[in-house]
This record gives structure tokens, sequence and C-alpha cells, in this order.
């Protein structure tokens, strides 16, 4: 599998295999059952606005949900949530939301802030977490939520899945008991909108929905919540809890409203001596901003040549943030680190036709940033590294106004063969199942063996030519999701044409690790591009 995702494709022999209400798709986070319901593809987004959706026991989201989910689907919003068990928003559980909501908006391009629904004891689970994230919350939803553990479950239920007696939970239950620190919320403005019956008995809506709309009153916070009381109605499946239009528009609502916001990520500061321009658009495409980050010397003393990072993460996770290559802009080189579209946003070419429009762009945009529109090279890891590979190999476009040719290419452990990828071909432990949920078959929208001609388009071993840039190719010696043959193969077809090009196969190294990140590592890819991109 390309990437470092946390995240695995479910395959038909996971068990349990959670079964979905709506379409969607279901992998693992932190080995924990997950879930995303998907709009449909012309109603997506990025970023992508969703809801946080809990409890996330193997049996939820049920049918009885099914409408309401469909309102956030046909709105554009998708529904996310994880199986965490009877956590009732203990810390473990928590840790487990925290990194559902890291692998979506730092790999999927998921809003920063989702609107998380809550059901029931979902309401544990929500308030719990939005208590100590603030910052990632747009909004909470409730249908008849619990808020004060004491009432449901009940300590002694609660216990276990705190990891802690029934004594030391009673008293420490102001620490861990979400009504107890609904000011935290209500201080945040956190907007909250709630469905709860008058005479529920499982979960009292005195001690719980009322009891938050109190505190939310006291303090000065009472414009941010809502609640509706319906007479008559306890704790059960009264279609009204479901079928609410005034939950269902304010959820849609914030949800939409926390994808606009920026997602609250520590990234890494520019190396000494290097300033970052972050969030530039280069392109904008069916109203999805692509963006790139533009790393240059404080000091630039005339035109700077450039390198263009292309992360890696199978085609479908990874982002432009947290650059690994801005440390050469330290060197006398401006890096741009670039987003693309993602499997889940669209399907090749729109990644490479992405990448040339990043090219055109900084070719256009060169004068004012002090660049050298000739002298452009590419780098790129595991996926990006295809896709880099492919832009030094595959022709460009015959109507391109501004060229997307580059001079150079630095390919970290890409594939260059879509048709011979282990994940792509049947073997004693892969079936035709399997190849269909492969990372090409997703990048290609149909397994390599379905249109091998368009996985010979999508691969450089089969575009190369006398003309292409020279290249540095970089695997590793034990790399087991990209087999060294793919770089080696590529490297003796070069050759052949009548191209420049240059292995290293770093010793003991696996996908990617420590041993691309040593001085000699970074010395090999310095001197390549101070050789191709900076004049003599």
């Amino acid at each position: 599998m390309l990437g470092s995702s946390h995240a695995q494709s479910r395959d038909k022999r996971a068990d349990p295999i959670k079964e979905l209400i709506l379409e969607g798709e279901t992998f693992l986070v932190d080995d924990h059952p997950a879930f995303i319901l998907w709009p449909s593809q012309e109603k997506r987004s990025t970023p992508q606005p969703w809801v946080m959706y809990s409890p996330t026991l193997p049996r939820y989201p049920d049918v009885h949900e099914k409408w309401m989910h469909q309102q956030f689907l046909d709105a554009g919003v998708a529904v996310a949530g994880i199986d965490v068990g009877e956590s009732y928003g203990s810390p473990e559980g928590r840790k487990h939301f925290s990194a559902l909501y890291k692998e979506l908006t730092t790999k999927r391009n998921f809003g920063a802030k989702p609107c998380l629904l809550g059901r029931s004891r979902g309401g544990l689970w929500s308030s719990s977490w939005a208590i100590r994230n603030t910052d990632k919350v747009a909004a909470i939803a409730g249908i008849y939520p619990v808020f004060d553990l004491t009432t449901y479950p009940g300590i002694k239920r609660a216990a276990p899945a705190y990891k802690m007696s029934e004594a030391d939970l009673a008293a420490a239950i102001k620490q861990h008991n979400p009504i107890e620190k609904v000011r935290t919320l209500a201080k945040a403005k956190i907007p909250i909108s709630i469905i709860h019956g008058a005479i529920d008995k499982v979960v009292p809506l005195k001690q719980n929905a009322a009891r938050l709309v109190e505190i939310y009153n006291a303090s000065g916070a009472q414009e941010f919540v809502e609640l509706e009381v319906v007479e008559g109605q306890g704790h059960n499946f009264f279609e009204g809890f479901f079928t609410s239009q005034k939950l269902v528009d304010f959820t849609i609502e914030h949800a939409k409203a926390g994808a606009q916001a920026k997602v609250p990520s520590k990234l890494m500061p520019p190396p000494e001596g290097v300033n970052v321009l972050r969030d530039i658009t280069f392109a904008t495409v069916a109203e999805q901003k692509l963006q790139l980050d533009l790393y240059r010397p404080k000091e630039v003393l005339g035109p700077l040549p450039v390198v263009v990072w292309v992360h890696g993460g199978g085609w479908k996770n990874g982002s432009k943030d947290r650059c690994p290559a801005a440390w050469l802009a330290a060197d006398g080189f401006a890096v741009a680190s670039i987003d693309y579209r993602l499997t889940h946003q669209a399907q090749w070419p729109a990644q490479i036709d992405d990448c040339r429009a990043a090219i055109r762009w900084l070719r256009e945009n060169a004068k004012p940033f002090n660049l050298n529109p000739d002298r452009i090279g590419a780098w790129g890891s595991s996926a990006g590294g295809h896709l880099v590979a492919l832009l030094g190999t595959l022709d460009a476009p015959g109507n391109e106004g501004t060229s997307s040719h580059i001079q150079a290419v630095c390919d970290w452990f890409g594939p260059t063969d879509l048709l011979t990828m282990p994940p792509n071909t049947i073997s004693e432990t892969r079936t035709e199942a399997d190849i269909a949920q492969s990372n090409g078959a997703k990048l290609l929208g149909e397994t390599v063996r379905d249109v091998p001609e368009l996985a010979k388009q999508a691969s450089a071993l089969y575009q190369v030519s006398a003309d292409d840039p020279p290249f540095l190719i970089m695997h590793g010696e034990k790399d087991p999701g990209v087999p060294l043959s793919q770089s080696q193969r590529l490297h003796e077809k070069l050759l052949a044409a009548g191209a420049q090009s240059e292995l290293k196969v770093i010793a003991h190294a696996g996908h990617g690790g420590k041993e691309f990140q040593t001085p000699e590592a970074k010395q090999f890819v310095l001197d390549f591009f101070s050789k191709t991109l900076k004049d003599q």
C-alpha cells in the first residue's frame, strides 16, 4: 500500500464487516472499523463538509436514521464515524475519535470543523470529545442525547470503559462527566440543537438536555442553544425524532460552515532562513481550489530555480502540508508543495492534469515571485514519485498555452508500471475482489486488467523517450510496498532510450523512512538539482 495512512480498506475477509445503511465505504482507523457515507460524486466538494456521528456501534447508524442521513448526503454533506464499543465518552474512545478526525482532515480533505451528531448514548461520545476539542467542532446536534453519565449508563456500567473501579469513577465524576464541563462548550459558543422526549425515562430530559440549556443560559450563551421537547414521547423510535427538519437544517448549515474553517494543524515552521507563502490557489476545477505552498530563501539573488514537491499517499491521501522538501529553499531554490485531486474526488488523469496546472501557474507567475521559469524540476515520493516520473515522461497536451515541461525529476520509490504492481495483480493471496479495491483501481476507475491501455498511459515505464529530462531515482532495498524492480526497470529504460538517469538503492530501507532523511540522502538530491537546475 502506498502512503503511511493508518486507514486500510476493508475487504471481504474482514470480520466483522460493518453494514452501511447508505452508499459509502468502510476502512480501519487504529484497527477499529470506520465508515464514510458519501454524497454522490457531483455533490462532493473540497474541503468536504461532514458530520461526525455517534454512537458508532456495529449496528449504528440504523434504518431509523436513513431518511436523516440521506438529507445530509443530498446536501453534499458526508457522514463519518468510528466503532469504539461501549466507550461512554471515555479517554480511550476519545482517542479513536481523534484518530478518525486526523485521518479525514489531513489525508482526505475533509473540513476542519464537522458538526457532531449524537443519538442517545452517542451524546456522551460527541460531547466528551467536543469539550476537549472545541477548536475542531462546528456544532453539536442530538437526538435524546446523554450528557450526564450518572443517569445513563450509570457509574457502575461506565466504570469498565474508563478503566476505573466504580468508587474511583464516582470520586472523579466531575472530571469525566460531560454535564459538569458544558460551560466549556458555552464559553466557546459551540451551537447546539437537540430534540428530546418529554417523558424519557432512559435519558431523563431534566438532567440531560434541559440541564445543558440551563448551563448555556447561565453562561450568557442562550442564543447558541435550542431544544425541541416532544410531548408524550420517551426514549423510542417515534418518527418525529428522526425526521426533524429543524435538526437536519441545523446540521447541514453548520457542517458546511465548518468546512470553510482552516484546519487547525501544527504546521512545521519553515527552515531557518526560509519564508513560506501558504495556500496560494493555482487552479480551480469544478469549484474546487487547488493550492500550493511556496518556500523561498529570505535572501534572494536573482530568479530562483524551482523544485515542485508532489506528496504521496496512494493517490487517495496526503496533502501539501508539512513539505519534506522545504529544506532545499535554504540552498537557493524555491520549493512549491502542491495539492492535487485525490481519488475520491476525481480519477485519472485528473492527478497529472493538476500537477501540470501547477507547473504552468509557476511559469506564468514567475516574475512576481522571482522564479526562473526555465528551470523547474519535480520531486515526489511513492504516489508522488509516480506523478513526477510521468511529468518527466508523458507527452504534454498539444494545446498547452504555457508549457508544463520540466527540466529534472527526482523520483522516490514511485510505482512506474501499474500493470505489474502487486496490489493490481491476482495471486495466491490476492483475489479479483482484492484488486478491485486496490489503490490502482481507484486511480483508474477500473482494474488494470480491465483497462490495460489506460494503465500503460498512467505508467512512466511505457512513456519513456530520448528527450526526457534527467532523472534521479531513489528506492529502498527492502521496499515492501513498491518493489525495487519498478525503479530498476524505469532506470534501464531511460538509459536505453538515451536519456540521463541515476539510480540510488538505499541499503536496508523500506518504503521511505529514516534512511531517506540522512545527510547523505539529502546530498544526493541537492547535488542532482544543483547540477540540473542551477546556472552553471
